[in-house]
């Protein structure tokens, strides 16, 4: 092993610089460890962590989402050969290490593996916050790069351990995309995995499952169903209808009681009022657009049953008579966009404090209607219903943890705490 001058000055709790160096130099002699330990490569230690022999395809396959740095900190704080070995840790502190390294070293070792959800980042500070998924609670960590390289709503296996008065954190398995929290859970649940400090340390190694686990869920994995309020599948319709008389018609829009004009953009709204969709949102919902182009009327929705709704009423008005219609899915890009659907372009809403807090308002009335929905997860229960039981109240802590955020140019977040209190 390669000989170095550690330094063997404490930093003081305040030293964040300190303490990184001195992490810093920790990390290379587990580097030092990881080439010269024939033992961590060893078929069983492989087997063991990634629940595959198959050690080359995980380096390669999964090079870029740090495996080596997972694997390498595992081996080096879990590992045992057999049952009563000690791990690299236990040696490296039984051999003697600088008193900086050792602390660090220390409070790994005591640090508790787990789940994190990532629920904010700074990368001016370097900081990010985590929720601890399996266990509850939540961290700061100090990790500049990292800082600048995540997204919020992302998960990832690791430890978060003290350095002074601040928090580092330790890879112990793969990142996870938004939609995998949950799902990754049950994964760890299936594997028998006990979701306490105990069962998490003695587990540590299938945190490793997870690696070959990504694998198969991205093969299998299906786009989302996207649909509209009424649970109706998203295509949207831009529809032309000729009209003999704008003003006629124009007043027979207004004498509807499901429409609404907007002078500002000069167009009228198809609104529903009542029914699933304005109960979630809190108010009437949009079912559609109309505008006059020249002596065209152009219908725009999102679902086939709504276009077919709207030209029956829309054929019964004075003069107005069904042209063509054009579809087009969710993912069309703009430029294969009909052109009547781009003639009146809006300019990007500005999202006011007024307008955040309405929108936040309506996204707490739908997640706490949540809390009493049957959900095919909990056997048909409800998770206030599943609460009554200790187990069922974990997997509900557990999945209201690993919702992500709503995703948008709103700064609007899912009301956790009210949520987790909630069911009590």
């Amino acid at each position: 092993m390669v000989k170095h001058k550690w330094n063997s000055k404490v930093p003081e709790p305040g030293d964040l610089k300190g303490w990184k160096e001195a992490d810093r130099l920790l990390a290379q002699r587990f580097s030092e460890h990881l080439r010269s330990e024939d033992r961590l490569w060893s078929s069983r230690a492989v087997k063991r962590y990634f629940d595959d022999d198959n050690l080359e395809y995980f380096l390669k396959e999964h090079e870029d989402r740090a495996v080596v740095q997972a694997y390498t900190a595992w081996g080096i704080l879990d590992y045992r050969a057999t049952k009563t070995s000690r791990t690299h840790a236990e040696k490296m502190l039984a051999e003697g290490l600088p008193e900086p390294q050792a602390i660090l070293l220390r409070a790994r070792m005591e640090a508790c593996p787990t789940l994190y959800r990532v629920a904010s980042h700074d990368p001016k500070a370097g900081t990010i916050d985590l929720e601890d998924i399996l266990l509850g609670g939540t961290v700061t960590v100090h990790d500049l790069a990292m800082s600048e390289n995540i997204e919020n709503s992302l998960f990832f296996c690791g430890r978060a351990f003290q350095a002074g008065r601040f928090h580092f954190i330790e890879l112990s398995g793969p990142p996870l995309g938004a939609g995998m929290g949950m799902e990754a859970v049950e994964f760890l649940r299936g594997c028998g995995m006990e979701f306490t400090p105990e069962g998490l340390r003695r587990d540590a190694h299938k945190f490793g499952w997870l690696w070959g686990w990504i694998d198969q869920w991205q093969a299998n994995w299906k786009p989302p169903r996207m649909c509209n309020t009424d649970g109706e599948d998203l295509l949207w319709h831009t529809a032309s209808f000729s009209v003999a008389d704008n003003v006629a018609v124009r007043q027979a829009l207004l004498q509807r009681q499901d429409m609404e004009y907007d002078d500002l953009e000069d167009e009228f709204i198809w609104v529903k009022k009542t029914g699933r969709g304005a109960d979630m949102l809190g108010g009437p919902v949009t079912m559609g657009r109309i505008e006059f182009v020249g002596d065209e009327l152009v219908l725009s929705v999102n679902s086939a049953k709504r276009f077919a709704v709207a030209r029956v009423w829309l054929e019964e008005l004075p003069g107005v008579a069904f042209l063509k219609v054009q579809t087009r899915r969710l993912d069309k890009i703009e430029k294969d966009r009909p052109m009547d659907e781009r003639i009146s372009k809006s300019e990007a809403v500005e999202i006011t404090p007024e307008l955040a807090a309405h929108l936040q308002e309506m996204i707490d009335r739908q997640y706490m209607g949540w809390v009493d929905t049957p959900l095919p997860v909990l056997g048909g229960k409800t998770p206030r219903q599943a609460c009554l039981a200790p187990a069922g109240r974990q997997q509900v802590m557990m999945l209201i943890r690993t919702m992500p955020d709503p995703m948008g140019q709103a700064p609007v977040r899912v009301p956790r705490q009210a949520m987790l209190q909630e069911p009590a």
